[in-house]
């Protein structure tokens, strides 16, 4: 089945005039934002000494926001390096050189001011046509035309909205249904706002949760998009706003920092998984199938990654956990049940971001070191191929690794490096 819907992809991509592939990455964490990528005729195996890149481009400024992906060419948030106040979206093209650049606007001012979100593209009927949506740090929401960077309407989130980010600004990466793109206030107005995409005009605004905007981006459930903010988890009805659901995010009782969302919930049928890291215990939900309610079906406390994301893969839950900012675990956890199947040390490494490719193939990045590693998804054993570090760039490993079309994409401040990870011995494209 996964074979056919590619293919039946592939052939609705190759209709276009243009050259898009099936696995270009238009938003944050690949598909639906649950961090799974392509891995057809990608090695199963990285050279002993590390892989060298292709390309690495280090004008970018600072930031830890990851590409969004289109036919080999790059968008990504940084911020500018003559105005350290300002965020840009920059456009690389195949090589890694720059096409356009332009600011979007200013950077979260407080803790950790730089870039944070991966911004979201359209891709138009032809080259040049697509439309790219970023949402800065400060909270302002904007659309940038492909061809030429031109900023094609802007919105003042945060301050239309009275938001009320956490400590560390705005961080989710808008995301784009139909006609519309949405986006997280927080506070006392709007827990979610749709504006549509090509105007920019308001379409409407769901009511407040009354706390703060977490650091996630909201999931798409067929027709609700699950989102968390700084204490609950709900569902918002994509077509009128409305709240279908709404649970505590955090377990009863629970001693974590759990008004400190920072991870994407995972979905598979009708369950959501809620991770937050801080020693707050992950929650997994069953939404009734009427859509109007949902009920706890398990808790697991090892589970708690801190912002590099988890994966489901065959049934089993990957990602790493969170002892203190500095230092974690990496853990398997029973997606069915909420049993955990391991929970170890990664060598004297630390905790990370996970994606997966496909059923097949793991990678992971940690940030203590910026240890980059193929693993398989083995539920007995936290099992690496093979690995090397990322010595490029500064200060955090925090960005979440890229796969697009057999490249596979790290950055690390103001540097982006592109790999090429194709299996040799089949034909390049």
């Amino acid at each position: 089945m996964k074979h056919l819907c590619k293919a039946i992809l592939t052939a609705a991509l190759c209709a276009l005039p243009w050259s898009v592939y099936a696995d270009d990455v238009l938003s944050f964490r690949g598909e639906n934002r649950q961090g799974r990528y392509d891995a057809d005729d990608v090695l199963k195996s990285w050279p002993e000494g590390g892989l060298e890149p292709v390309w690495v481009y280090d004008g970018l400024g600072a930031g830890w926001g990851s590409p969004a992906v289109v036919s080999r060419r790059v968008f990504i948030n940084g911020t500018d390096p003559s105005d350290p106040t300002m965020e840009t979206l920059t456009h690389l093209g195949r090589k890694g050189e720059v096409i356009w650049q332009v600011k979007t606007g200013p950077v979260w001012a407080k803790s950790h001011s730089s870039a944070r979100s991966t911004p979201t593209v359209v891709p138009g009927a032809a080259r040049g046509e697509g439309l790219i949506y970023v949402h800065t740090g400060g909270g302002t929401l904007l659309c940038v035309a492909e061809k030429d960077g031109k900023v094609l309407w802007r919105q003042d989130v945060s301050g239309t909205y009275e938001g009320r980010p956490g400590n560390w600004g705005y961080a989710e990466s808008p995301v784009v249904v139909d006609d519309k793109v949405f986006v997280s206030p927080g506070g006392r107005k709007a827990s979610m706002v749709a504006f549509h995409r090509l105007s920019g005009k308001v379409i409407w605004e769901a009511e407040p949760m009354g706390d703060s905007s977490s650091y996630a981006a909201p999931v798409q459930w067929k027709d609700q998009l699950i989102q968390v903010s700084g204490k609950n988890v709900f569902g918002v009805d994509i077509r009128n706003g409305a709240i279908r659901w709404k649970m505590p995010a955090s377990a009863e009782g629970s001693k974590g920092r759990n008004d400190i969302n920072c991870n994407n919930v995972l979905l598979e049928d009708n369950r959501v998984l809620v991770i937050s890291g801080y020693n707050d215990p992950a929650l997994m939900f069953e939404i009734a199938p009427n859509g109007n309610s949902a009920k706890m079906v398990w808790t697991n406390e090892i589970l708690d990654p801190h912002h590099g994301g988890a994966v489901l893969v065959d049934g089993k839950i990957y990602s790493s956990t969170w002892l203190n900012n500095s230092s974690g675990t990496w853990a398997c956890v029973d997606w069915a049940t909420g049993k955990t199947l391991y929970d170890t040390p990664w060598d004297n490494l630390g905790k990370g971001s996970i994606i997966a490719l496909d059923d097949d193939l793991l990678i992971m990045y940690e940030e203590k070191r910026g240890t980059v590693a193929l693993a398989r998804p083995n539920p007995a054993k936290l099992d690496i191929i093979s690995s090397f570090q990322f010595r490029l760039g500064a200060k955090e490993h925090w960005s979440h690794p890229v796969v697009s079309s057999g490249r596979l994409y790290i950055r690390r401040g103001n540097v982006l490096a592109m790999y090429d990870i194709r299996d040799k011995n089949k034909d390049k494209d």
